[in-house]
């Protein structure tokens, strides 16, 4: 029994782990398109949906798993914590696939490469790039019991709200004395709507740090306020 178990939660851990690959790398192709200033690989936006149904797949699969897991094995306190663990962190990169997948249709409505952008375009590919750092930061985190890149993976989320502040501060006194195009004002809304994705992906981003300090320390830190980086 006790080896069934151990290939079963081995199991459970590596579609996790390809669970999480497929997400960062569904960020990393956003953040090309976003940084590419228009000139979109176009194959990239295929990618993205076929990606879409791989996590979908990965999303049932792994939500299955856990609940057979409980069934099946009655897991001690410490894996079982783990076990839920895997529950929540999958629901949170599931949200962040969808969230990736809606900016992706954003981006290719959208044309970043018009003159007047190009700040936005920077900021949304810092954004982005904190994003994808505290994401990948915060798997690793669980993988490895490290709670301190845990708080740090948290504390990171500052950089992004900020960016998001800026650029809903900047956008209206960038433009606001001006005749705008139809392009040039879909552009602008698109360029709302990806900063307020990129800011909800790092706050899922920061819902798996919190989770992997929660399986490292037994400690629920959602509600305790965290300190400025």
């Amino acid at each position: 029994m006790n080896t069934l178990k151990t290939k079963y939660l081995n199991q459970l851990s590596e579609n996790f782990r390809l669970l999480s690959e497929i997400i960062l790398s569904q960020i990393v192709m956003v953040k090309d398109l976003i940084n590419s200033n228009g000139e979109y690989n176009t194959d990239f936006f295929g990618e993205i949906e076929r990606n879409e149904v791989l996590i979908d797949g990965l999303d049932v699969k792994i939500k299955e798993e856990v609940i057979n897991a409980i069934i099946l094995f009655s897991p001690r306190a410490s894996d079982l914590r783990r076990i839920i663990a895997y529950y929540d962190m999958t629901i949170y990169l599931e949200r962040i696939g969808d969230i990736i997948l809606n900016t992706s249709r954003t981006l290719e409505k959208i044309n970043l490469g018009m003159n007047g952008f190009e700040t936005f375009v920077e900021m949304l590919g810092k954004m982005l790039k904190h994003a994808e750092k505290m994401t990948g930061n915060a798997v690793i985190a669980f993988d490895s019991d490290n709670s301190l890149l845990a708080y740090d993976t948290i504390a990171m989320d500052n950089k992004v709200d900020e960016l998001y502040r800026k650029i809903a501060k900047k956008l209206p006194e960038t433009f606001k004395d001006r005749s705008l195009s139809r392009e040039e004002l879909q552009t602008i809304t698109g360029i709302t709507t990806i900063s307020f994705n990129i800011e909800r992906v790092a706050d899922n981003a920061t819902n798996v740090a919190e989770a992997a300090v929660y399986l490292s320390e037994g400690k629920d830190i959602r509600h305790i306020k965290m300190p400025k980086n």
